[in-house]
Order: C-alpha cells, then sequence, then structure tokens
C-alpha cells in the first residue's frame, strides 16, 4: 500500500508523456538511438519490482534525442498536457533527455496554467539496462513521488552519481555537467527524495512547503507558435562582435551572457566590445545577465553596458531565461520586457528570511 493509502482509495492514475531521450533508447553496433520498444521494458521493470497498482496512461508526443529539440517541440508538449483534463489524474511524467531536459522544464512552467497536480521530467544518464543507468531509479523515484507527496507543481527528479535522488524546481533546473552527468539547480535543489520523502535543509533560497502545496493561480499567456528570433550569446575573452550581423536577420531579442558579475568588454577594439555590439544593432533588445542586484554596487562595466541600452535580467539562470524570451516574444498579453519581469514558477531565486522550509 502507498502511505496512506486504504483497499477503498482510488488507484493512482499518471499520464505518461514519451518523448524519446536516452531513457527511451537502446545501444546497437555503438551507436545510441530512441528506440520505440524501450518503453515497454521499463514498465515492465518497473511492475516487477512488486511497486503498488499505478494505471499508466501513455502517450508519445514525438520520438527523439533531445538535442533535437527546437521550442516547437515545446510547443507540442505544452498542447498535448491542454488536450486532457489533468485533474482526472494524480499526475504526470514526462521521459525526456537529457540534453535540453532544463529547457523544457522551463518552458513548462511558462506554457502551463498553475497546475493542481505534480507534473514531473525524468530522464537517464545510460540506456535502461546498462550498467548504472539510472533510468529505473528516476522513473521510480517519480512514480513514488506523486503518490506519496502529490505535490503541485513543475519538477525534475534525477539521481547523481553520488546515488542521491535530487528534486529540483523545473525553472532552476541547468545543464547537466560534463565529466558526471549531474544535474544541478540554479541556487539550490529543493531537496532529496528517498524512502522518508522530501528530504531537505531550510533554504532561503527556495519556496516553502506551504507555498509549494498552496500555488497561486496564473493564466499563462497563449502561444500559437514559436518564431526563430532570439539568439543568445555567451561571453568570453576575444569573442568578436563584428562576426555577428543583426541587420538583415529576424533577430528580435539577443541574451547575452556575461561573466559572473554580470560584467563585459566595454574597452575592446576591432569589434570585441558589447557597449558598440548594441548601440550598432538599436533595432534588437538586448537582455543582460547574470545580475545578483542591479540596485546595489556595480563595476563600471555593467553600467557602461545598461546605458548602452542592454536591459539587466537579475537571479535567473541562462536555461531559464533563454526559455523565456522565447515565451515573451511570441505572446501578446504582456510587453515583452513586463513578461521577462513576471515570475511563473519560481524561476527568479530570490533570498527571503520567508523563504525555506522544514518536512
Amino acid at each position: 500500500m502507498l502511505k496512506g493509502q486504504s483497499t477503498m482509495e482510488t488507484i493512482p492514475k499518471i499520464l505518461i508523456l514519451l518523448t524519446g531521450g536516452t531513457i527511451g533508447s537502446a545501444i546497437n553496433n555503438g551507436c545510441i538511438d530512441v528506440d520505440s520498444s524501450r518503453s515497454n521494458d521499463l514498465f515492465s521493470i518497473y511492475k516487477s519490482l512488486g511497486k503498488p497498482t499505478v494505471d499508466f496512461e501513455v502517450f508519445r508526443p514525438y520520438n527523439m534525442l533531445s538535442e533535437n529539440a527546437e521550442p516547437k517541440h515545446w510547443l507540442q508538449i505544452i498542447k498535448t498536457l491542454q488536450s486532457y483534463n489533468l485533474k482526472n489524474y494524480t499526475g504526470v511524467i514526462i521521459a525526456h533527455g537529457s540534453d535540453t531536459l532544463p529547457y523544457t522544464g522551463a518552458a513548462l512552467c511558462y506554457g502551463i496554467d498553475s497546475p493542481s497536480i505534480p507534473i514531473l521530467l525524468v530522464a537517464a544518464n545510460f540506456a535502461i539496462g546498462e550498467t548504472n543507468s539510472n533510468a529505473l531509479a528516476n522513473f521510480s523515484a517519480g512514480v513514488d513521488f506523486i503518490c506519496n507527496l502529490r505535490l503541485p507543481g513543475f519538477y525534475t527528479i534525477y539521481e547523481n552519481s553520488d546515488h542521491k535522488t535530487y528534486v529540483h524546481l523545473a525553472s532552476r533546473l541547468l545543464e547537466a555537467d560534463w565529466l558526471k552527468d549531474d544535474f544541478t539547480s540554479f541556487g539550490e535543489p529543493l531537496g532529496i527524495f528517498d524512502s522518508r520523502g522530501l528530504c531537505s535543509t531550510p533554504s532561503p533560497q527556495n519556496p516553502t512547503m506551504l507555498k509549494l502545496y498552496n500555488p497561486t493561480l496564473d493564466d499563462v499567456p497563449c502561444i500559437k507558435e514559436f518564431r526563430n528570433e532570439i539568439l543568445a550569446l555567451r561571453a568570453y575573452p576575444g569573442l568578436n562582435y563584428l562576426c555577428i550581423d543583426l541587420k538583415n536577420r529576424p533577430i528580435r531579442a539577443v541574451l547575452h551572457s556575461q561573466y559572473h558579475c554580470g560584467s563585459g568588454n566595454v574597452l575592446g577594439e576591432n569589434g570585441t566590445a558589447l557597449t558598440d555590439f548594441i548601440k550598432n544593432n538599436p533595432q534588437v533588445d538586448h537582455y543582460l545577465i547574470s545580475y545578483k542586484n542591479i540596485s546595489g554596487d556595480l563595476y563600471a562595466s555593467c553600467h557602461q553596458l545598461i546605458k548602452a541600452g542592454g536591459i539587466p535580467l537579475e537571479n535567473i539562470s541562462f536555461e531559464a531565461a533563454l526559455t523565456k524570451l522565447n515565451f515573451a516574444y511570441n505572446q501578446n498579453e504582456y510587453s515583452p520586457q513586463a513578461y521577462m519581469q513576471h515570475e511563473f514558477f519560481y524561476e527568479f531565486v530570490r533570498v527571503t528570511p520567508e523563504n525555506g522550509y522544514v518536512i
């Protein structure tokens, strides 16, 4: 029995969306690629563990490795979820590739109205059945999280190489590292999930459990399509902006990922000064990260970049900001800049005394 479940209670019903990725792949002659039969392996292995009965309803919006994902695939998942009455389900699990997992996770937060059920993304480091694969561990933890906690919102569950299963707010997940395939959060993970439940020490960077269990209703703006009009650039020494022609390109906004304190090159010559690039392309909105507090002390280069026309974004990850810009410039309910300032699902990391939680 699930915790607190009596024989008279309804069997949990979970909607499963399969999109491919490593968790839905097989290895043939040294090549890893999606294999639609692997979902059957995942379900059969899970059921063989003697877990409590769960009613899985399965749908496949598409089937591919997630490095091939584009914003139009976010929309496929969003429209699929909108086609279901989610109140009829205990939760949703989206099996997804790890490469673009943070972007799809953030997209759900901007594309789906505040849910009354948990919507989880799970992935895998290796294909099902391979040595050290965490595919089954992640899927099983996702099912247990939904059935036992029933925590509304958007989350990612993933077992790192330390064999601890972390729960992340989907709006704060960062790309996995290259060496261990581990995921981290912008700020801190929400907690660690194990046989005891969701366990963590209080963190002033995370929303309280009271807030998460009582979500603020927020109707997200409707997105009908994504036009590929957002460009992202990461700062590095010697970046030559003369190589980037925006004059005759359908680009409406550029996200400039600056150095850790929001600084950037303002003295460079022969095309390496970002201030010149911003001034020479006034037809494009230029957003700047990473800033912690634009009202506080800033480096001289930060002041010059903002004076040149850069729009600073505070306390948001690169992945969440880039995804959000795609939504901001393809909706009509807010001005793009107002949209970027509106918080949807805790994408802004704010350290406040009222945050933090205990179980």
